[in-house]
């Protein structure tokens, strides 16, 4: 049993958009990838998802997530349909000790969480002090000049997150629990929902 659960504490995974076909953001999955194998296990791997996922015939119209398992190879790659789930209110929850830096299958820690967000659709995860991330996003904050943030204590580096960053379209700033005040909203960013895709929760349904 102490076998299979270390085994489970080092399968990791991939989730990339797939519209009409596209795999969408393919390049920040690649590296991501390739990091995570490098960083876990040591080895140097080249990726080149793009040529080793073929989008099935029943994924090509509307949005899919493609699925994709894999330690220091792919295990196994699954095209689900998806929808985003809505979220109109978060609870800040304190962790001190929470370590979620890949994007590990196992998420146990991260869900035992989630079960004391009370009436609240999701979590806020709150580290030192920091804001970080939800149960299953990074976060974004609209200050008072319009302008998009995004906290540097993040927990797990989002692909959507450093697309949205390499191209100047958020900012990464250091984001206390005391200075959730000083925003207007927050959107939750990740693979599957852009920054445009959801509206915004108003900071004062964060509880």
């Amino acid at each position: 049993m102490k076998n299979l659960y270390l085994k489970s504490m080092s399968q990791l995974v991939e989730t990339i958009k797939v519209e009409n076909g596209s795999l969408l953001n393919i390049s920040f999955h690649n590296e991501r990838m390739i990091r995570s194998i490098y960083e876990v296990f040591g080895l140097r791997h080249k990726s080149d998802l793009e040529k080793i996922i073929n989008v099935p015939s029943f994924a090509r119209e509307g949005v899919y997530k493609c699925r994709i398992e894999y330690e220091i190879k792919i295990t196994k790659i699954e095209f689900l349909p998806y929808s985003i789930r809505p979220v109109t209110s978060l609870k800040l929850i304190i962790d001190d000790n929470i370590c979620y830096p890949f994007k590990y299958i196992n998420r146990d820690s991260i869900l035992s969480l989630m079960e004391k967000r009370g009436d609240c659709d999701d979590i806020l995860i709150i580290k030192k002090g920091m804001v970080t991330d939800t149960s299953y996003a990074n976060i974004v904050f609209r200050d008072l000049n319009g302008n998009w943030v995004t906290p540097s204590t993040y927990l797990l580096p989002g692909t959507r997150r450093a697309n949205l960053l390499y191209n100047g379209l958020i900012s990464e700033v250091e984001i206390s629990y005391k200075d959730i005040q000083k925003y207007k909203e927050v959107k939750m960013i990740n693979a599957m929902i852009g920054i445009d895709d959801t509206t915004g929760i108003p900071v004062g349904k964060i509880v």
